[in-house]
C-alpha cells in the first residue's frame, strides 16, 4: 500500500528545517519503520523542509496514495487541520488517520473534526498495521495497543533524516543523532504528568542496553555518527542500567561524547553514578530546575529542592558536564518575589546554555486542568502552546512584561555562554583545517 506520513512541524515556520529546527521526531520514525517492514511503501512528507502552502500541496499531489497518516501535537493542530483540508481536496478517495500526542490528550475534540477519517490514539506500533490492511472498515477511532517488549521494535528509520540533525548544544560534533532507550515517566510534575501516564502508561518501559548499543553501531557504522543525545525524560532513573550502559558503551569502542537528561535529586543522590557517565563520554545533562522558590516546586510536585538544584549544579561542574539549565516564569500562584529567587537561583548556577520557558498548560497535565477550572486560558490558538518567552499571554493574572524581564536577568551571563560556544565553533572549524 502506498502511504503518505507527515509531520507537519510548523511550531517555527516553513523553511526551519534548514535554520536547524530539524528534531528527529522519533513517533515518526518508529511508524514509517514498521510499516516498512510491514512490506508498505512510504512517502515521508516533512513540512518544515517546504517553503510554503503551495508546496505543500505540490508534494502532497506528487504521487498517489491511499491512506495520510498525520502525526499531530498540540502546536500543530491548526497545522495539521489544514493540511488534512489539502488531501481531501486532492486526493478524496484517501483515508486520513490522525495520531500522535494531542489525539491521545484531546480525543473528544478530535473525534468531532470531520477532516480526519479516524483518530488514532496512544502507541501505533502493534495495531496500525492491521488497521491499515481495512481501510474499507475504518473505525471512526481507535486506541493503540502498547508494545511492552521494546526490543522486539524495529530501530527507527534513519531514512527520513539520513545526515541526522543540528545539535543544539556546542562542543558537540556532526554527525549528531538522538535516540530513546524508555517510554513512560515516573515522576508526578504537574507541568507535564498526568498526560506522559495517559500516553505511555504508569509503568516505564526500557530497551536493553544491547538493543540501544545494536543501534548506536549502526548509526556509527552506517551515519557516521560522532556524537549522540538519549531522549529520555530521564535517564538516569535506573543506576544498574546506567552502569551496565555505560560498561558496554565504552568495551564496544563507542567513544562519541553524548547527551543525556536527569534531576537534580538523582544527581545529588547519586554523585559517583554521574561521575561514571562522564567517565563514559557525557559531556551535557540536561536539568528541569524550574524554579528557585521551595513554594513553586512544591506546588508543581518536582520532587527537589533548590538547595538540591544549587548542589546538582555543583556536582557537574567539578565533574565537568555541561549544564542545559531548563527554568520557567509565569506559573499560576507564583509571585514577583518568587520570580527573582529563581532568577537568584539561575545566576548562581551560572549554566553553559539557558532554556527559559513561558510556563504554558498543557493539555492532559494537571496543571491545564488547574487552568481551565478557575478560567485562567488565554491560548486560543495552536500556536499559543509555544513556550518561548515572545509566545503570548498564557494564563490570567500573570504580568508578563515582569516575566520577559525575569528572563532577561536570568540571562545575565548568558554572554559568556556564547563567547565559548562561538570559540568552540572556531576551534572546530580549525581542527577540520589542519585535519
Amino acid at each position: 500500500m502506498n502511504v503518505l506520513l507527515i509531520y507537519p512541524g510548523l511550531v517555527d515556520g516553513f523553511g526551519s528545517y534548514r535554520s536547524g529546527s530539524d528534531w528527529f521526531n522519533h513517533g515518526v520514525g518508529i511508524i514509517s519503520a514498521v510499516l516498512k517492514q510491514e512490506g508498505h511503501r512510504v512517502r515521508y512528507l516533512d513540512c518544515r523542509q517546504c517553503r510554503d502552502w503551495a508546496d505543500v500541496r505540490t508534494r502532497i499531489a506528487a504521487e498517489p496514495f491511499a491512506v495520510a497518516l498525520l502525526s499531530v501535537a498540540t502546536v500543530d493542530f491548526d497545522a495539521s487541520r489544514m493540511i488534512a483540508g489539502i488531501i481531501r481536496e486532492l486526493a478524496p478517495r484517501a483515508k486520513i488517520i490522525a495520531g500522535g500526542p494531542h489525539p491521545t490528550l484531546a480525543t473528544a475534540e478530535m473525534v468531532g473534526l470531520p477532516e480526519f477519517d479516524c483518530i488514532f490514539t496512544h502507541e501505533a506500533e502493534v495495531t496500525l498495521p492491521a488497521l491499515l490492511a481495512d481501510l474499507d472498515r475504518l473505525p471512526r477511532q481507535v486506541r493503540g495497543e502498547m508494545p511492552m517488549e521494546l526490543d522486539r521494535l524495529p530501530f527507527v528509520d534513519r531514512a527520513l533524516s539520513p545526515g541526522g540533525e543540528t545539535p543544539a548544544l556546542w562542543g558537540l560534533p556532526r554527525p549528531f543523532f538522538t535516540i530513546t532507550a524508555s517510554r513512560g515517566c515516573p515522576y508526578l510534575c504537574t507541568f507535564c504528568q498526568p498526560a506522559e501516564r495517559m500516553v505511555f502508561g504508569n509503568k516505564v518501559r526500557k530497551r536493553s542496553v544491547t538493543n540501544i548499543l545494536a543501534e548506536l553501531e549502526v548509526l556509527t557504522g552506517e551515519h557516521g555518527m560522532r556524537s549522540f543525545m538519549i531522549h529520555d525524560d530521564c535517564f538516569t532513573q535506573f543506576p544498574g542500567w546506567v552502569e551496565e550502559f555505560c560498561r558496554e558503551k565504552q568495551l564496544r569502542g563507542l567513544k562519541q561524547p553524548f547527551v543525556c537528561q536527569s534531576r537534580a535529586d538523582i544527581i545529588c543522590q547519586r554523585p559517583e553514578l554521574l561521575a561514571r557517565l562522564a567517565d563514559a563520554g557525557l559531556t551535557w545533562v540536561l536539568i528541569g530546575f524550574e524554579s528557585g522558590s521551595d513554594r513553586v516546586l512544591s506546588f508543581i510536585k518536582k520532587g527537589a529542592t533548590v538547595a538540591q538544584n544549587l548542589e546538582a549544579a555543583r556536582i557537574c561542574r567539578r565533574l565537568g558536564i555541561r549544564i542545559f539549565a531548563n527554568y520557567m516564569f509565569g506559573l499560576p500562584t507564583e509571585t514577583e518575589e518568587e520570580m527573582r529567587q529563581t532568577v537568584a537561583m539561575i545566576r548562581t548556577i551560572r549554566p553553559d546554555l539557558y532554556a527559559p520557558a513561558v510556563f504554558t498548560p498543557a493539555p492532559g497535565s494537571e496543571l491545564y486542568d488547574y487552568c481551565r477550572e478557575r478560567d485562567l486560558i488565554l491560548i486560543d490558538s495552536a500556536a499559543g502552546y509555544r513556550r518561548n518567552v515572545g509566545s503570548g499571554a498564557k494564563i490570567r493574572g500573570v504580568d508578563y512584561a515582569l516575566v520577559r524581564k525575569m528572563v532577561g536577568q536570568s540571562m545575565r551571563y548568558a554572554f559568556l555562554s556564547r563567547a565559548r560556544q562561538a570559540l568552540q565553533v572556531l576551534r572546530n572549524a580549525r581542527c577540520r583545517l589542519l585535519a
